[in-house]
């Protein structure tokens, strides 16, 4: 699910690379703690691009329920 949700945003590639990171390690993450971690990269990652101007201010508030949803759903299922 996470993916079909991005894959329906039109992020440029590079900013799409630094996206599918965060993806990968969202789902390499397998304690709290990591997860929480995680979380926090990928709030401090959309903040940087939001500032930076690299994607369009509903894209930035679209990725950060995106990914707090993520990390939610990953947190119920430890």
């Amino acid at each position: 699910m996470l993916q079909e949700r991005l894959d329906l945003l039109k992020l440029t590639k590079p900013v799409r690379s630094q996206i599918d990171d965060l993806v990968r390690a969202l789902n390499a993450a397998s304690t709290r703690e990591d997860l929480e971690r995680e979380g926090e990269m990928q709030i401090a990652l959309i903040g940087e691009l939001e500032s930076g101007r690299k994607v369009k201010p509903t894209d930035v508030e679209t990725l950060y329920i995106i990914f707090d949803d993520a990390v939610q759903e990953r947190l119920q299922s430890l």
